[in-house]
């Protein structure tokens, strides 16, 4: 059926539908699977004990409003002797509208406030609400009896300013465990210190930025666990360093009072207009615009070249050393043909250089943090804590 393809629900089977004038389009629909798996012993079961049809909100086709009429089949376990309800992948349980359409709704809500997307997507607000309370549901951990990859790390929730908040991470499952509002080691160590002694120890790497009050604490607090240097926070230091030089470069262009290199002078400039991303990029991300940027600003900066030649080379040592030994060397030499242009971060570099290394061992990073973050910045502007 044509509307199977239109509906993009892998395992379901349409029974049948309608096109309603003025309400849209309704579906019947009901999962291919003959079996459902018991959530209180784990045992298949194939008995089917009822159907339960109720009606949720899909996302439109064409603009129409889709409805989908679902059967969740209640089968009997064989072992407990007792009915459940199948799980349906597309929608959680006593929810009137389906994953996707949340996601979607979710999606608009970044631009938008919740009374017009409620109207536009004819959901209630209430709905809506508890949408955003899924999502912080989602995301959080409370079990914390299994916690061996801590990672801290910190995140500004209202773009432009820099009122940072301090984020906990289980790694291993890249949930967040908490939010800190103020981003100091008193706070950190109020909340460590209430997790308890048993799961500080059996915590065995935590990934940090490079925030010398958190390394102590953490190896007060968790003697045993290895501390790793976030390799993006090593990078992110690079790259400041490189627009610092880019900014500089521009000042003493714009400083120049020399009537005869006017010329020159404007066509450096326009070289440095919007340069800053084809410099920090990653180079094999470039745009083919980015990429000619990036020519015409080596071609007129002899210390920008050299600059991002290098930070581009620090990357690579990260993506391709196979092993702490390998990244010790790489690094080593990196810091020997440094020195002279990356003062700071080499000296970053020097003072975390352990840490830094112990990333080669199992490659521990809080990139996951940045995958929570949009969502946390949805849950925080609605008023929702966690």
């Amino acid at each position: 059926m044509i509307l199977d393809k239109f509906l993009n629900l892998k395992g379901t089977s349409i029974q049948g539908y309608l096109h309603l004038e003025n309400i849209g389009i309704v579906c019947r629909i009901e999962s291919k699977n003959q079996k459902a798996i018991c959530p209180r012993c784990g045992l298949e079961s194939d008995k089917l004990h009822q159907n339960h049809r109720h009606l949720v909100k899909d996302l439109p086709i064409s603009g129409q409003p889709v409805y989908l009429q679902v059967n969740r089949r209640q089968f009997k376990c064989d072992n407990c002797r007792k009915p459940f309800s199948e799980e349906l992948d597309f929608v959680a349980k006593k929810r009137t509208y389906t994953k996707r359409l949340a996601e979607n709704i979710l999606e608009q809500l970044k631009e938008g406030d919740i009374l017009n997307v409620s109207r536009r997507n004819d959901v209630t607000e209430e709905e809506i609400q508890r949408m955003i309370e899924d999502i912080a549901e989602e995301i959080t951990e409370t079990d914390l009896s299994k916690l061996k990859r801590l990672g801290i790390d910190e995140i500004s929730l209202v773009k432009g300013q820099k009122n940072y908040c301090a984020v906990l991470v289980n790694l291993d499952t890249g949930k967040l465990i908490a939010i800190l509002e103020k981003r100091t080691q008193e706070e950190l160590r109020e909340t460590l210190t209430g997790w308890g002694k048993e799961v500080l120890e059996q915590i065995e790497e935590v990934s940090i930025d490079l925030w010398l009050p958190y390394k102590n604490l953490v190896k007060e607090l968790m003697p045993s666990a290895e501390v790793v240097a976030d390799r993006f926070h090593v990078m992110k230091q690079i790259n400041q360093e490189l627009d610092e030089q880019r900014k500089a470069e521009k000042r003493a262009v714009e400083a120049q009072r020399n009537k005869k290199q006017k010329a020159e002078k404007e066509a450096k400039l326009e070289v440095l207009k919007r340069s800053k991303y084809s410099l920090l990029k990653n180079e094999k991300d470039l745009t083919e615009t980015q990429k000619i940027k990036l020519e015409a600003i080596k071609e007129k900066f002899p210390n920008l070249k050299k600059m991002q030649e290098l930070k581009e080379e620090f990357r690579k040592i990260y993506e391709t050393s196979e092993n702490p030994t390998e990244g010790m060397l790489s690094i080593s030499e990196w810091l020997a043909k440094s020195s002279s242009v990356f003062t700071k971060s080499c000296q970053t570099i020097r003072n975390w250089f352990g840490e830094i290394i112990s990333y080669f061992e199992r490659r521990t990073t809080n990139g996951v943090v940045e995958g929570i973050n949009n969502k946390l910045k949805l849950i925080k502007r609605r008023g929702y804590g966690l």
